[in-house]
């Protein structure tokens, strides 16, 4: 396995996943089978030199997000701890009223927890009537979601409760580790997942179908420069041909002669990409996806957004989620092609001094 300082190559291969992300001081780097159940970030020897140290968990930023489409709603919920504040956020848009609504639980300290690893564990944001609250248990291979949040205003209340599907047999989870630089570092876990259960959003209720509605995982932990960016692009959906396809695609800060955590699902069989450029194409939230080699073709057009803008100094975000349609073409490592034609999905871009 490759262990490094973050300058050493790193393979496309599936390597066997470790006991822990860092051993000896040192991380492994690079692509596992599965999910690690520790992801010690903190006990690398590099993680904001000898100075930083005593504070340096001020630094790890952690979440568990999870995507979910439905024929009339799509939306997304997270649990995000940044170590001086937390939260947990969920939007949903309708697509056949055009309306967009969205939840924000605001954590104090102590009232945001993450899990070490989704093996089992739990993700929790509130308190009494404002809570979002995820059980893992990835041995079982599901996530329980419920998420309480009262009504405030013009926005009604929110229910949501489902049991997301994970059965890392079955479909190949994205497990990576990355270098950002030589004093940070980046671990994600996303996949694919199968939805059951029911948003009921004020009065009206939607009921989500294993066998027709699908999801995504996002599980991060990263040590984050204090300056940092990303572009990041999701979809999930059925091809022109009726295969279930998972986009997952970033421009981020890793290096970029190296490989990232670019990749394609089909039908649960997981496929790393190269990665390709996000161009900014007309209107804010018009996007072009497209890589070096032509085999990402796509466009993307918003039908709305999530955004977060925020400047307190030191401590300045400038955050937008877009979520639209994607249309165009991905050629897989094998060469088939997979067309896509108005699958729902979201292109994110961020910048941050945190």
């Amino acid at each position: 396995m490759a262990r490094d300082n973050g300058f050493t190559p790193i393979s496309q291969a599936i390597q066997e996943t470790p006991i822990a992300l860092v051993e000896n001081g040192r991380f492994h780097n690079g692509f596992f089978r599965t999910p690690l159940r520790t992801v010690n970030l903190l006990d690398a020897d590099q993680m904001g030199g000898k100075l930083g140290r005593p504070l340096r968990w001020l630094r790890l930023k952690e979440w568990v997000g999870f995507g979910f489409d439905h024929p009339r709603l799509y939306g997304a919920m997270i649990i995000q701890d940044a170590k001086y504040a937390g939260s947990g956020t969920v939007y949903l848009y309708d697509r056949a009223t055009r309306r967009k609504y969205e939840w924000l639980v605001v954590g104090l300290p102590g009232q945001v927890r993450l899990p070490e690893n989704l093996w089992h564990g739990v993700s929790h944001c509130g308190l009494m009537g404002n809570v979002l609250h995820f059980d893992h248990d990835l041995t079982a291979g599901r996530h329980t979601v419920h998420v309480r949040i009262a009504a405030s205003g013009e926005t009604p209340a929110l229910s949501v409760d489902f049991v997301l599907r994970q059965d890392t047999r079955v479909v190949d989870p994205l497990v990576v580790s990355l270098p950002i630089g030589a004093t940070h570092h980046t671990y994600t876990h996303k996949s694919p997942l199968r939805l059951a259960g029911t948003v009921r959003i004020g009065d009206e209720a939607f009921d989500y179908q294993p066998e027709r509605d699908l999801g995504s995982l996002d599980e991060q932990k990263t040590f984050y420069p204090y300056r940092s960016r990303w572009h990041w692009g999701s979809l999930i959906g059925l091809s022109t041909a009726g295969r279930e396809v998972m986009l997952n695609v970033v421009d981020q800060m890793t290096p970029k002669d190296q490989p990232g955590e670019d990749a394609l699902w089909v039908d649960g069989k997981l496929m790393l990409l190269d990665p390709p450029q996000f161009i900014a194409d007309g209107a804010p939230g018009t996007y072009r996806l497209e890589d070096a080699a032509g085999r990402i073709r796509l466009r993307f057009v918003a039908d709305g957004a999530k955004t977060e803008v925020r400047n307190w100094g030191l401590v300045a975000i400038d955050y937008a989620q877009f979520f639209g349609r994607y249309t165009g073409e991905i050629v897989d490592p094998t060469g088939a092609k997979h067309g896509v034609d108005g699958i729902y999905g979201v292109i994110e871009t961020m910048r941050a001094r945190f």
